[in-house]
């Protein structure tokens, strides 16, 4: 009578336990859910950051810079990687480069250089140079390209 008292006393304990591991493992779950909600979306490979997952429509019309420049930053904030674009066409204006960023561009996909008078937006301004009366516009300015770096 003893022992089975004991058994169900340690049966009772182990059930307690195994409870406690499954909310703790349960808490750990919701956690590591909730984080990758707040990561960076990716959705190709490792590394590889593809506009469409940032908001990029590819149709053309919309104004697809602020997508592109996005996937770029959550590129650069985790050391680098590759900004993929697929099939579509892009309608950008300053796409900013960061160090170790790759753009790869599918086939069948183009950036197209947005038209400040078509499209809501602009380029970036130039930024200040001292060397202006020396050289021409585009080899002082760098930063109201459609790329730069």
């Amino acid at each position: 009578m003893k022992r089975r008292k004991q058994l169900r006393v340690v049966s009772i304990f182990l059930f307690g336990c195994a409870a406690c591991l499954m909310l703790v493992d349960g808490q750990k779950a919701a956690s590591r859910s909730k984080a990758a909600a707040n990561s960076v979306p990716q959705t190709d490979a490792a590394g590889v950051y593809n506009v469409r997952s940032f908001g990029a429509s590819g149709d053309g019309k919309t104004v697809d810079s602020p997508a592109v420049n996005k996937a770029i930053e959550a590129a650069a904030a985790q050391g680098g990687g590759t900004v993929r674009f697929p099939a579509g066409n892009y309608l950008c204006f300053s796409i900013r480069l960061k160090s170790n960023i790759s753009l790869y561009i599918d086939q069948g996909a183009a950036i197209v250089a947005a038209n400040s008078t078509d499209a809501k937006g602009s380029y970036d301004s130039p930024e200040p140079n001292q060397w202006d009366k020396y050289q021409d516009f585009g080899h002082s300015h760098w930063h109201n390209s459609l790329i730069w770096g």
